[in-house]
């Protein structure tokens, strides 16, 4: 089973894969906890 892979936030090992975001070509796991704190960031990716 993958594991979350938020590019930042690297000590996440949820497993409750929701969605996968493409950063530099390369497909990462996304789990819901991360997903939120991601979707409300202003971050750029």
């Amino acid at each position: 089973m993958e594991h979350c892979k938020n590019p930042w936030k690297e000590t996440c090992n949820s497993e409750n894969i929701k969605l996968y975001i493409q950063i530099k070509g390369e497909n990462l796991p996304i789990c819901q906890q991360c997903w939120i704190k991601i979707a409300d960031q202003e971050q750029e990716w």
